[in-house]
């Protein structure tokens, strides 16, 4: 019986193992727990399945980002606040407003540099097409104040430009608050003023 559940953790796909024993009265309901599996098998087998459940997180994850380092495994959880991601693997500081790495460059000079090597670069053009394809698909916005390209990471409809620090909201594309900042429903999308919505999809979350 050992052997047979060490070779259903090594050949399953699935993250969650169910005990394999069935007779024909009987099928076991039980799922392997992870000290179980890790007695059972090598060590070469429970790093596989442990790679294997870290893959499956990542994968499930609604709010994960993948480090843009070729052939890096490290990936995070995040926030809708935080704007980079410091790889634990590589090292590496990941942008997660433009989904790339541009160490030593903020996203403004970035982008501009994109634009600047695009008919030297290939992978420049590539890089401002993808982010084109995104404005067009609802994906990414340019900010309202100084045509930043902001990518919405998952979340509420709020988004604060990484350059300028324009508060935005996602929904109308345009600025959350009036001239005066934080606070002013002069102007910007004006939500919940008399109870009104910005849009009919808001769910009043900024």
């Amino acid at each position: 019986m050992r052997d047979c559940l060490a070779r259903t953790v090594d050949f399953a796909e699935e993250v969650l193992i169910k005990c394999p024993y069935r007779d024909d009265e009987y099928s076991c309901q039980s799922y392997l727990q992870q000290r179980e599996i890790k007695a059972l098998v090598s060590s070469e087998i429970y790093e596989r399945y442990l790679q294997r459940s870290i893959i499956t997180a990542e994968s499930i994850a609604e709010k994960s980002f993948h480090c843009k380092t070729p052939d890096c495994p490290g990936w995070c959880m995040f926030e809708d606040n935080i704007n980079v991601f410091h790889c634990p693997v590589c090292l590496h500081y990941n942008c997660l407003n433009c989904r790339a790495m541009h160490e030593g460059l903020n996203c403004r000079q970035y982008q501009d540099k994109l634009k600047s090597e695009k008919k030297l670069d290939p992978d420049s053009e590539k890089t401002l097409q993808f982010l084109n394809k995104m404005i067009e698909s609802g994906k990414a916005l340019r900010c309202p104040k100084c045509d930043l390209i902001l990518m919405k990471k998952w979340g509420c409809d709020w988004l604060k430009c990484a350059v300028c620090l324009t508060e935005i909201c996602w929904i109308t594309k345009g600025p959350r608050w009036g001239p005066a900042g934080q606070g002013d429903t002069s102007g910007g999308c004006r939500c919940g003023v008399n109870g009104v919505k910005c849009h009919p999809s808001c769910t009043y979350c900024h």
